[in-house]
């Protein structure tokens, strides 16, 4: 069907600094194009998508073992490389002021921009690691909680074979309280090498006493679509489930689609819940999937604007279809979700999604390392710039972890079998 050009030198939508140690993504543009070494001339880098830090992240993949020391300073020889990514390609001027500090630890302090930093060769080949369609890990996602982290879903693998379920509290990692970790460091103490183990220690609701569960860090299979069929009031609704948006999830998007209309499907939903982005380029294609033409998404910054608009053939224009969103709904999902609501496509349901505004480009360096650099804000087909407030569902549905049904799912059936 579509072909999505991917590499690890891209750009990428992300969200903080945590987002290298957690899942990250990189690819190039929808329509490819090359990005040019820094301290070159050139126009402007591709402006691509990738993946945000929200609410809630995957725990898989390799992460920096955190009880190392600090890493060594950075090799003085690459101030001039990120001087000049900042110069060419940043998405607004840099004062002098923050190009004249000697090192780059002192450049990007004083830019204070937490969505551009540094990343050293493990880092990097960690967030290409990203790009996989399996990984190192417990098969957990995660999101702030009250008192730990709350486990939002449980993938097949060791978290879910130890009896780690959605719902779950983690309180302690190793024996260290959650609740006084940052979100971003306590995650990445529960991630870690194949066959290494970590202790998590859970409240469950119902459980009078702490549950305590040893898991081994295994690989773990992480399809990034899944769909079925689902029965509300004796009607056929399609479903489907996009994780992240990685290079292969078009596609993939495309034939479930296809398959669930042969089947009967009356109407659609695409569930974006939890996911942290990917690639602008399969936002735009995922959009295509169901749009025959429209603005997708214009990225803006000193450089210019640029617009992306529907590409390829649809596979379903006329099905109802809802999009179901919550609070870690993030980056290339809410791309997705946006168009799809701005050209009158689908209803959104479920809750504010994270908002995500800001385009980040990874540009290779000399040592093996890469500069993740914010390079634009983008803008959804109606012009509404969602930074820090992120899009706002028309219907209201949120699932209840502590119970098997999935009630988001159910509303939001029920919210287009309405609209039949």
């Amino acid at each position: 069907m579509r072909k999505a050009a991917a590499s690890a030198c891209g750009v990428l939508l992300v969200l903080g600094t945590a987002a290298s140690v957690a899942w990250l993504a990189s690819a190039r543009d929808p329509a490819p194009a090359a990005i040019t070494p820094p301290g070159m001339t050139s126009d402007p880098p591709p402006v691509t998508d990738a993946h945000p830090l929200p609410d809630a992240f995957p725990l898989h993949g390799r992460a920096p073992n955190v009880r190392l020391p600090p890493p060594p300073a950075i090799p003085s020889l690459l101030v001039s490389e990120v001087r000049a990514a900042l110069e060419s390609s940043y998405y607004q001027p840099v004062p002098e002021r923050v190009l004249a500090e000697p090192t780059v630890e002192r450049i990007l302090a004083t830019l204070a921009d937490p969505h551009t930093e540094y990343l050293s060769p493990l880092r990097y080949q960690e967030l290409r690691d990203g790009l996989a369609q399996a990984y190192f890990g417990v098969g957990l996602t995660v999101g702030p909680g009250d008192g730990g982290l709350i486990v939002t879903s449980s993938l097949e693998g060791p978290a879910r074979e130890a009896g780690i379920r959605p719902g779950d509290l983690i309180i302690k990692i190793d024996g260290r309280p959650a609740a006084k970790l940052p979100f971003e460091r306590s995650a990445a103490l529960i991630m870690g090498e194949k066959g290494t183990v970590v202790e998590l220690t859970v409240h469950r609701s119902g459980e009078r006493r702490p549950m305590r569960f040893t898991v081994v860090r295994q690989e773990v299979a992480f399809p990034a679509v899944r769909h079925r069929m689902v029965r509300q009031d004796g009607r056929r609704v399609g479903y489907v489930r996009v994780l992240s948006f990685r290079e292969d999830v078009a596609p993939r998007v495309a034939a479930a689609v296809e398959r669930l209309g042969k089947r009967g499907a009356e109407a659609l939903i695409l569930d974006l819940r939890g996911d942290p982005g990917g690639l602008l380029s399969q936002a735009v294609e995922v959009a295509s999937v169901f749009l025959d033409e429209g603005k997708v998404v214009s990225t803006v910054s000193a450089h210019g604007l640029r617009t992306y608009h529907v590409s390829g053939v649809p596979v379903d224009t006329e099905t109802p279809l809802a999009v179901l969103v919550d609070g870690a709904t993030a980056s290339a999902a809410e791309i997705a979700a946006a168009a799809l609501v701005d050209n009158a496509r689908a209803i959104l349901a479920g809750r504010r999604t994270y908002g995500k505004a800001t385009v980040q480009t990874l540009i290779d360096l000399s040592n093996g390392g890469a500069l993740k650099l914010t390079t634009a804000t983008y803008v959804t087909p109606d012009g509404d710039r969602i930074g820090d407030r992120g899009i706002r569902p028309s219907v209201k549905a949120e699932d209840d972890p502590s119970t098997r049904r999935d009630e988001a799912v159910i509303d939001t059936a029920l919210a287009l079998l309405e609209r039949l």
